[in-house]
Formats: C-alpha cells, structure tokens, sequence
C-alpha cells in the first residue's frame, strides 16, 4: 500500500523529487502485506554497526526487548502483551476531532485516536492496525496540514515521544527527540552560542516534521545541519541514517520517498560556534513578528516559492490584488499574502476554495503555477 496521493483531493498535487505524498501527515492503508508510511517522528542513536548488525539486534518480530548497539548512549524499546493491550484499551474511537490538532483549527472527528508517548506504543499501535486493515497516519504540531470537515476514517496517532528530550552529545551537537518544538530548540541553540538554527526560533511544529519538511527561512535549513536521523521502520525495525545516507532540497527530504518508514525517532544536529547567534535569532524572530500574522489560525506558508522567477509565491499573490480576500471563513492574510486565516470558522471546502481561486488567478496573471507547501488530507 502507498501513501495517500494529493492527487484525489481538490488542491492540485505538487510534483516533487517524492511524488504526490502527504508530508507532516502520513496515512497509510494497514494492508497486511506491504505498507507505505512513509514520513513521521520519534527517537534513537547514531549507528556503529552495518545495517543487518543492527537490524538482526532491533528486529521486533517476537515481540522481545530491542536494543540499539551503544554509540553515546544505548536506547532500549520493548513490545510486548502488555503494550499492545494498553494500546487496545487507551484508542479512542470517533471523539477526537482533528481541528484539535491542527493549527488552522480545521477537521472533523478521527475513526480512531490515540496519544503516543512510547516507541514501543507506536509500533503497537501500527500492528494494531495492520491486523485490521485500519489506514492511519501520525501527527506532530499539525501545522500545516490541513484536514476535512468530515474529519479522516482511519487511526490517527498523536506524536508524543520523547517530548522533552533534548541531549548535548558534545558542545554544539544536540540529539533531539522527534516531538521537541522545533521553535524550543532554535531559541536553546542560539542562546547557548552555537549558529545553523537560529530561523527555527520562529517556526512551529517539532523536530520531526521540520526535518521530514526540510524547513528552512532567512537562508538556513533544517537539513544543512543534521547528522543524524533515527527512524524506526513499518517492520519495527529501529534505523540510524547518517549523513551521508539523506538528502535535502527546497522543502523536500528523502524521508518523503521512503516508503516503509513509519516514523522519525530523534534527530541529531551539528551547529558551529558563533557568539552572534543568540542576537541573529532575536533580529529573525523580531521580522517574523513584524511581516507574518502571528496569533492568527494559519498553516504558515500555503504555496512554496516558485523556484527560478526571482520573486515569492506571497509577492506574487499580493500583486494580484488578493491581499485580504476572503471566501467564506477562509482569508488571505493582510500581514503576508502567503498565509491565509481562519477568521471566521472557515471549513475545509472555504480553505480549499480560497486555495484553488488563488492559484487560478496567479496563473491567469503571471502564467506561474503555484504548488502547495500544505498538505492535505481527505477524509478516507
């Protein structure tokens, strides 16, 4: 089974070194034989073994402890009955409702629901599904994904691993779990002197989605300054990718294009001394305040900058005179053309309206197609 398609919903897909994937949000049918979940976050170490080392060691087939081989620090995950029938008694069924979690404060309720705070909940809760043949997708900070009113007729699981963990390996070097904020982690960087992720100071969501997303802002990437990238796999197969072994290009990583990962654990950081960059990140976030709606119920930036046109997807919507255009509760923002607001209890169909409009008339005026940088996700 593949990943969920943008290419069934009403936003047109953007094409991609991934293809047409749901990025922050993967949703994967739970299909006995092959599952695609490809793209979410969770926690682990770098690898000091070959990959069937390593693989033989974390195999989570007979249900038994795991343990990564030591690197800094060996990292244990173990499923067992007692897992899975926690994972059994905590979902909910069909009372979450997703504008709960997400950022535009959009979507109905979930089939099924359950907060995840362990790995070996997580692969629980998987096996949960591919034995019921139940799709289902992981989300972090929702921030921009954008969901249906009917809400998604599947799992959903909320990413709660590791949430505080933040570890210095040596000065400079930070390995952080998945479901840190992201905007967290910028601001303890520079504030302990070290430059690479000053621009996170101001981005929401965690570490898990800025490096499936590969965010980036004021010329800085999420993927300039990782090492390091622990993922457990859909056979529950715990993987440490290093550097060597990713790639990174506008908004897109290789996470997008992997078709068995089921979630990123930790992400490891290497960032360079620079006694300014506790002054670079207060001056980032000062213009985000200044130039972007915050406090507003927005997904951040809906369209990437087209690349090679030497002008912004939000230059190019304000000088087709959409800046403050509304359509039903949905609006473009005033502050920066590239966010648009839930003003006034906006749906769904209002925001995929106000995003199909736009892209027409940027088309129609500039003969530029605009791609989204949000993602979408029907209700089945």
């Amino acid at each position: 089974m593949a990943t969920r398609s943008l290419g069934n919903s009403p936003i047109s897909p953007s094409p991609s070194p991934s293809g047409n994937r749901i990025a922050n949000i993967p949703c994967c049918s739970a299909k006995p034989s092959s599952i695609s979940f490809p793209h979410r976050h969770l926690f682990f170490p770098p690898n000091t073994g070959n990959a069937a080392e390593i693989n033989k060691e974390l195999s989570l087939s007979n249900s038994s402890s795991t343990i990564i081989p030591p690197s800094h620090k060996p990292s244990v995950v173990i499923v067992d009955e007692q897992d899975q029938a926690m994972v059994e008694k905590c979902v909910v069924r069909g009372q979450k409702h997703l504008r709960e979690l997400s950022s535009w404060g959009i979507g109905g309720p979930c089939s099924y629901f359950l907060e995840v705070s362990r790995p070996s909940h997580l692969v629980s809760a998987i096996r949960y599904c591919k034995a019921r043949s139940i799709p289902f997708l992981i989300v972090g900070k929702g921030s921009n994904c954008l969901f249906e009113d009917r809400g998604f007729d599947g799992f959903v699981m909320l990413n709660r691993l590791e949430h505080s963990a933040v570890e210095v390996v040596e000065p400079g070097t930070y390995r952080v779990g998945s479901a840190f904020p992201f905007n967290r982690l910028g601001v303890r960087c520079s504030s302990e002197g070290f430059s690479g992720l000053e621009f996170a100071g101001g981005i929401p969501g965690t570490v898990g989605g800025a490096t499936f997303m590969n965010a980036g802002a004021n010329g800085q990437e999420t993927g300039d300054v990782i090492e390091s990238v622990e993922i457990v796999t859909m056979d529950g197969e715990l993987r440490v990718l290093g550097r060597s072994e990713l790639d990174f290009g506008y908004r897109w990583s290789s996470f997008q294009a992997m078709d068995n990962l089921a979630a990123i654990l930790a992400v490891t950081f290497r960032l360079s001394p620079a006694p300014s960059a506790r002054d670079r990140q207060k001056a980032f976030l000062e213009r985000r305040r200044k130039t972007q709606p915050v406090g507003e119920r927005s997904a951040g930036s809906v369209f990437r900058n087209p690349l090679g046109a030497g002008i912004s997807a939000g230059e190019l919507i304000e000088l087709a005179g959409l800046k403050g255009f509304a359509m039903g509760g949905a609006k473009v923002s005033e502050v920066h053309a590239n966010f648009f607001i839930n003003f006034n209890g906006s749906t769904s169909g209002d925001m995929l309206a106000l995003i199909n409009f736009v892209k027409e008339r940027v088309d129609q005026m500039f003969g530029i197609q605009l791609k989204e940088e949000i993602r979408y996700v029907p209700y089945e």
